[in-house]
């Protein structure tokens, strides 16, 4: 019988976020151990450094433990909200990551599943993100909204390369500085519901397997 596995990420400092990356702060209080109806999942957790190169690194060995699920967690500095996000784009990536490092084009090469999509201009989570943020609102304190905005730096980067592996298990939520307005630990706990209620979607639609 296969492992189950989840694996969630988070970022490590970068510009104006040096001290502590609000994503890593809440990603390293999951549990290691997820319980969803009968079955145990493994959740591992990856602090990725803010570098193209470290994303291009890391994201294979992700993907080589077959995961039932991924979710990439980011900040921005800007919102007061949990942010899942619909989709990332394929170009616009011409910012230096936290090492001074450039991509060797703006333009993302696809090299999954739409590989031979060249006029491919953005990849969208199947997960049903409109359905998530309204059972959140109804069922927790915390104010969870649907984006369109990951943005073109890593969390744009990221997301776009696991969207490029698997558009049914993987997603990105966005979420506030530490204590603006939420701690740390009400920030885990809502990606901890997030991770159930894309478990529960997956389930639903029998890709649990």
């Amino acid at each position: 019988m296969s492992e189950k596995i989840i694996i969630v990420t988070g970022f490590g400092p970068f510009a104006g976020h040096e001290d502590r990356n609000a994503s890593w702060e809440a990603v390293n209080l999951l549990p290691d151990v997820f319980h969803f109806r009968k079955d145990a999942y493994k959740l591992r957790k990856y602090q990725v450094p803010v570098i193209y190169e470290e994303v291009n690194r890391i994201l294979p060995q992700i993907w080589n433990q077959k995961p039932n699920l991924v979710v990439h967690v980011g900040v921005n500095g800007t919102i007061n909200t949990i942010n899942l996000e619909h989709f990332s784009y394929t170009f616009g990536y011409s910012k230096p990551d936290f090492a001074q490092h450039y991509l060797p084009s703006d333009k993302i090469t696809l090299n999954g599943k739409h590989a031979n999509d060249k006029e491919c201009a953005m990849l969208k989570t199947n997960l049903n993100v409109e359905r998530m943020v309204k059972e959140l609102n109804l069922e927790t304190n915390v104010e969870c909204c649907c984006s369109t905005n990951v943005g073109n730096y890593l969390c744009g980067y990221i997301y776009v390369k696991s969207l490029d592996v698997n558009q049914d298990r993987t997603l990105f939520v966005h979420v506030p500085k530490v204590n603006e307005p939420y701690t740390s630990e009400q920030t885990m706990a809502t990606i901890y519901n997030v991770i159930g209620k894309c478990l529960e979607q997956l389930a639903a639609e029998q890709k649990l397997s």
